[in-house]
């Protein structure tokens, strides 16, 4: 039997074991899917640029995230915003101009890649305490002892539990025994998923032709596939590639033709230079790990923080983490770090009590 369960080998679910892996806490963390991350996820061009389909940006207000970066020793640098961005209400018109100064500080990201943060705590947690393809779909209080039954049959046994994955998909995916109470239910089933939905796309080329021509790669379409587009080249200034949002109607295109739009709407502001990709990669998050079924729409961060996830549940042996149960900066990475070091906190402390 384990002191401790998480489920979720998010950056929730990894940092809470970190902590817990720091006051001498044994823990095993299951995880649904074939790999780490959760909503982060680093992928690598022909170029070898690495290119965010998950959580990408952060801001220096996010003062956990920046400590957790330092204790692992991870580097992080400025978004490039500098020089010409452009802003389009409408096709059949030009984009609008508008410069950008240096140094504006508008968010950073983690040099290598986000991804560098899950393998850091990946390498410090130890692979003997990580299960992948373990997806939980039940769990049983007996006891005073928590029983978690994953779909291959497989069975664990806990004293306490973790689930670090966002509510909604723990509600939609997990039987609980006995049943959660109808409120908490309830509330679970409408915390909007941070991400839930979005489509992110990267463009890798050899070379960063926009800010070569003095444009910063900043761009804002009302018109376009393309919503929201941002230079995505590396710390060091040699790897290239152009990272954003698709909009809504994404959905209803193939990979192939999404790459035809978005290339074309490229070309249309950078010219002929834009039609010499290396790679394109896009994906769209609206799996059952990042969006079961929806029933009714719930606009962004809505009951995110909400006082239910401060409690534990199955005579305080249960409890919530994870960015959407922090009650500031809920969506964020830092969000995660917060709730995160919470309930590493609480758990330790009813282990010592105890």
């Amino acid at each position: 039997m384990e002191d401790v369960i998480i489920i979720g080998a998010g950056l929730s679910g990894l940092s809470t074991a970190y902590q817990l892996k720091k006051a001498g806490i044994n823990f095993k963390i299951l995880e649904a899917q074939s790999r780490l991350g959760g909503r982060i996820e680093t992928i690598y061009g022909k170029q070898y640029t690495p290119m965010e389909m998950g959580a990408t940006w952060f801001g220096k207000e996010h003062l956990n995230l920046i400590q957790l970066l330092s204790e692992l020793n991870i580097g992080y640098f400025e978004q490039h915003t500098e020089g010409i961005s452009l802003f389009e209400t409408m096709s059949f018109e030009p984009p609008q101009q508008y410069f950008v100064p240096a140094n504006s500080h508008s968010a950073y990201r983690i040099k290598g890649g986000t991804f560098s943060i899950i393998d850091a705590l990946y390498q410090r947690i130890g692979k003997e305490n990580i299960i992948l393809n373990a997806e939980v779909n039940g769990i049983i209080e007996e006891d005073n002892t928590i029983k978690i039954i994953d779909s291959t049959g497989n069975i664990y046994f806990s004293k306490h539990l973790i689930i670090a994955l966002p509510p909604k998909v723990a509600i939609h995916t997990i039987d609980f025994t006995p049943n959660m109470p109808e409120g908490i239910n309830q509330i679970m089933e409408q915390t909007q998923t941070w991400m839930s939905g979005s489509v992110k796309f990267s463009v890798e080329y050899k070379k960063a032709f926009w800010k070569d021509n003095g444009f910063s790669g900043s761009i804002f379409s009302q018109s376009g596939l393309a919503t929201e587009i941002y230079d995505h080249s590396n710390y060091e200034n040699t790897k290239f590639s152009l990272k954003g949002f698709l909009n809504g109607s994404a959905y209803h295109y193939t990979q192939v033709e999404r790459k035809e739009k978005v290339i074309a709407q490229l070309k249309q502001y950078f010219g002929d230079e834009a039609e010499t990709v290396e790679s394109y990669n896009d994906k769209i998050w609206d799996s059952k790990y990042i969006q079961p079924k929806e029933d009714i729409f719930l606009p962004p961060h809505f009951n995110n923080g909400h006082a239910v996830y401060e409690d534990s549940y199955m005579n305080g042996n249960l409890f919530f983490t994870g960015t959407e149960t922090s009650n500031t900066f809920s969506g964020y990475m830092e969000g995660a770090i917060i709730a995160s070091n919470l309930v590493a906190k609480r758990i330790a402390k009813k282990i010592n009590i105890n």
